[in-house]
């Protein structure tokens, strides 16, 4: 991923640009990968190319990660993977071009699929997940309408803003396998994960985010009464187990990741 941005691990020193150093610096800080797995093996699962599936692999952990520069320049967090931010680092005019460093790269290194009659379809799908990461992304600083139900505010939220670049990885494998009846299966899947993963993520960072003023489910539903926590986690494992089920219904296995990640989250619950 660091070459599709112009950094390879070895260039990667003082002697580069700042913002190149940045770039290899975020990328460089581990994490697991999720959305590049979840591309990749449902794309081997579906007969992609290999070449192809690492091309589609590549543009969504690339998205994911600008997306984590940009949030993480929002809400000013200091430290990310055990390692200071971008914005930390290197100061909020770096991050900011990092992050849209890496979103190029993503579309360039889409550019790579050797289909390229399905090019054009593979490209809407990855715009119209970044159009509703974008339009998600502001709302989760924003206070919930008065009239508004706080499972259902928060679900879209968390669906828009985490959902998008979570369901974009199948999105692409079945795109890339010709496998338009699964598209639609595949979106689902992903954002049942994400928003049950969301909130199983607020409960163990309630007192973080409390301190932080984040947005998070427990914190909202603790108004509504002493039951929260429990009303919390079964929505979570809800959400989780919605999320395995549709997931083993993709064709060929290409769900079968999806599915492990929602039942190991939802058994840390």
């Amino acid at each position: 991923m660091l070459t599709a941005v112009g950094v390879t691990p070895a260039s990667a020193t003082t002697t580069q640009p700042a913002l190149m150093r940045a770039c290899a610096h975020h990328l460089g800080a581990g994490g697991q990968r999720v959305r590049a797995m979840l591309a990749l093996k449902a794309g081997v699962a579906l007969g992609v190319r290999d070449a192809d599936a690492v091309a589609i692999a590549a543009t969504a952990e690339l998205l994911h990660n600008a997306w984590l520069i940009h949030d993480d320049l929002q809400d000013r967090s200091e430290q990310r993977r055990g390692a200071p931010t971008v914005h930390s680092a290197f100061g909020g005019a770096i991050a900011l071009c990092a992050g849209d460093l890496l979103l190029s790269g993503a579309y360039g290194v889409l550019a790579s699929y050797s289909r390229t009659a399905s090019l054009p379809w593979l490209l809407a799908l990855t715009h119209a997940a970044v159009a509703d990461a974008a339009q998600g992304q502001p709302a989760d600083t924003a206070a919930p309408p008065d009239s508004a139900d706080a499972v259902a505010w928060y679900s879209a939220i968390a669906t828009a803003k985490s959902g998008a670049l979570l369901r974009l990885p199948l999105e692409l494998a079945v795109a890339a396998a010709g496998r338009p009846e699964a598209l639609s299966l595949a979106r689902r899947a992903a954002e049942a994960f994400a928003v049950g993963y969301q909130i199983a993520d607020d409960i163990e960072d309630a007192r973080e985010d409390a301190a932080a003023g984040s947005l998070n489910l427990l914190l909202l539903l603790r108004a509504a009464g002493p039951e929260a926590e429990a009303g919390a986690r079964g929505l979570a494992r809800r959400h989780l187990e919605a999320a395995r089920a549709l997931a083993r219904e993709l064709p060929e296995g290409s769900g079968q990741y999806l599915a492990q990640l929602a039942q190991t989250r939802a058994a840390r619950l």
